[in-house]
């Protein structure tokens, strides 16, 4: 990935804290590895991985806690004994998608999206020669047919809906869904040039903390979920990866609930081969299984980093079994072939390379930062983008130093905000195959990821552009508004919480020390059991009658009637309280009897 699409991807250090000699729960659950920071385990261990790249990616290495101190000023780096640096690689996953789709259809795929499978075609025989295709994006659109000598089913988590198809609605389902949650925070959490990762958690599973499009990208977590499209995420995750943010960052910087500026829900597919006739096929990192009832394969598992291996193997898999069409196939170019935005053109005719942001700028007079912007999505074609914008929109700054290209998202002030481009909206309708205005905000540029909010703010911009260049009319742009609105509500959380559905009440110490201090308007250090109750109110878990009576006995160690900000902090989060509130909300909800409150 990093030679066929070098704008999209980079090398990312990665930091391993070790603040202790001795780990337990053990890492990976080897216990062994509880002695591998007084042993240097992980040391040899992250040069097995380096390894393992056949030395591909920059080398492993070790970082004194006085260094740490200088990388990663917001480690907090005085409790570690040192620090392993390792390297992962990183990427625009969607622009990623995008280019692959793109370099295909410039090699003469016929690529269509919003494109829905709504039924399969079959010989005499049973066997699938076609599928029915319905146009989602066109309303009152019929259903054609697309015939095929061979159909693969590549659909991810969705891979048992596009076997209902053609196995009947019984199909034993094959595709487990792993769901997993990410947040955002802003990029003075973490430094641009270097990320951490917790190897233990208090769910005893991964956590990383990374530098990712400008901003700090906080996750995952990792549970069982049923396969949906839009899926809303989580509270009581979301405020699970802010609490844990808080492990091994300094003291003196707080991870609030409100610094998250945008959260979202990822499912990933793990399948297992229904039709396998050894174990051999079980353990594969990806999975391929041949349906010889209807002459259909499907894919499904894997990784982004297996892409192209993935799609090599289902053909071949395909052409062991076909030796008509494995007389006509030649061998894979895939390897060679550099995707969308590598290659020459005609205003980068030397190809990619790392100064195109150097002469974007100088051509166009643009700033900076958004010609890097620019390169780092379009790579080159990002000259295509700019030529985009309509004359008269383009502005002189009020430095004088550079012309301005209108943005999505102004914030503040015209020098502020994302670098995301007006002219953007306009090239991926042409170019990019964006229909919908949450194409755009999400899947062409990544400001719904980055910022939900800003998101939403940009979204009348993005409906008023395409409707101008799509001939919208006032209803089909109210229309096209509301839709958007919506699934970006569902999609994407924010800075506000939403605690209807959360069960986890648990809260960083900055947000209860916010609640805290402001029903203490009288700065007295201490609530009264009136300011208890509307503080478990705010937090999200209500707490009154005889159980607000037992907390506050549970608290009032010196019997003043008053809770000092530590007493509260530790009965709210002490692990007892938060499983009997869990137990108590559950069974509640279960009988139906609760019903959240809210203001």
């Amino acid at each position: 990935m990093l030679e066929t699409n070098p704008h999209l991807t980079n090398w990312v250090p990665v930091a391993v804290p070790m603040d202790r000699w001795f780990l337990w729960p053990a890492p990976f659950n080897y216990w062994p590895a509880a002695l591998g920071p007084a042993t240097g385990m992980f040391i040899f261990f992250f040069k097995f991985y380096d390894a393992l790249s056949n030395w591909s990616a920059p080398g492993s290495y070790v970082m004194s806690a006085r260094r740490a101190r200088e990388e990663f000023p917001q480690m907090d780096a005085d409790r570690m004994k040192y620090v392993v640096v390792f390297y992962e690689g990183a990427h625009n996953d969607a622009r990623t998608n995008l280019a692959i789709a793109m370099t295909a259809a410039q090699h003469g795929a016929c690529v269509a999206n919003y494109a829905k499978v709504d039924g399969i075609v079959f010989d005499d025989k049973g066997m699938a020669v076609g599928a029915k295709i319905l146009d989602m994006a066109s309303e009152g659109s019929k259903p054609f047919e697309v015939k095929a000598k061979k159909i693969i089913y590549a659909g991810g988590p969705f891979t048992d809906g596009l076997r209902q198809l053609s196995e009947g609605e019984k199909t034993k389902p094959v595709v487990n869904g792993s769901g997993g949650t990410h947040i955002v925070l802003p990029p003075y959490y973490c430094p641009r040039h270097l990320g951490m990762v917790d190897m233990s958690t208090s769910r005893g599973s991964f956590l990383f903390f990374l530098p990712w499009e400008g901003y700090t990208l906080v996750g995952t977590t990792d549970v069982k979920t049923k396969p949906d499209l839009h899926h809303e995420v989580p509270e009581d995750e979301i405020q699970y990866l802010v609490n844990e943010c808080e492990k091994y960052l300094s003291p003196s910087l707080r991870v609030r609930r409100k610094d998250v500026m945008s959260a979202w829900y990822g499912i990933r597919p793990l399948a297992a081969d229904p039709n396998a006739t050894g174990q051999s096929d079980a353990s594969r990192d990806h999975l391929i299984s041949y349906n010889k009832d209807t002459d259909i394969t499907f894919v499904s598992g894997g990784k982004w980093t297996t892409w192209r291996e993935m799609a090599e193997d289902t053909v071949d898999h395909i052409l062991r079994k076909n030796k008509d069409l494995k007389a006509k196939a030649t061998p894979t170019v895939s390897l060679k072939t550099p995707l969308v935005g590598t290659g020459k053109t005609e205003f980068f005719p030397e190809g990619w390379n790392e100064a195109l942001a150097i002469k974007l700028s100088q051509h166009y007079d643009v700033a900076y930062d958004i010609a890097q912007h620019l390169v780092r999505n379009y790579g080159t074609r990002a000259a295509e983008v700019l030529e985009y914008a309509p004359a008269e929109s383009v502005k002189g700054s009020r430095s004088g130093l550079y012309k301005h290209y209108p943005r999505l998202y102004e914030g503040a002030a015209a020098t502020t905000g994302y670098p995301y481009l007006e002219a953007e909206v306009l090239y991926a309708m042409d170019k990019e195959y964006a229909v919908s205005p949450v194409d755009i905000l999400a899947r062409r540029t990544r400001l719904a990821f980055l910022n939900s909010t800003a998101a939403r703010l940009a979204l009348p911009r993005v409906v008023e552009l395409m409707g101008e260049k799509l001939g919208w009319d006032d209803a089909r742009r109210r229309a096209e508004y509301e839709k958007a609105d919506r699934l970006l509500n569902m999609d994407f959380a924010g800075p506000v919480a939403n605690k209807s559905n959360a069960y986890l009440r648990a809260a960083c110490a900055a947000d209860v020390k916010e609640v805290f201090d402001r029903i203490d308007a009288k700065k007295q250090g201490a609530l009264s059991r009136e300011g208890i109750e509307s503080a478990s109110q705010e937090l999200g878990f209500p707490v009154h009658g005889e159980a607000l009576d037992k907390a506050m006995k549970d608290m009032d160690h010196h019997k003043t009637g008053k809770i000092t900000f530590p007493e509260f902090l530790a009965w709210w989060n002490s692990s007892d309280e938060s499983e009997a509130f869990r137990t108590k909300f559950q069974h509640d909800r279960t009988q139906g009897r609760y019903t959240p409150e809210r203001d």
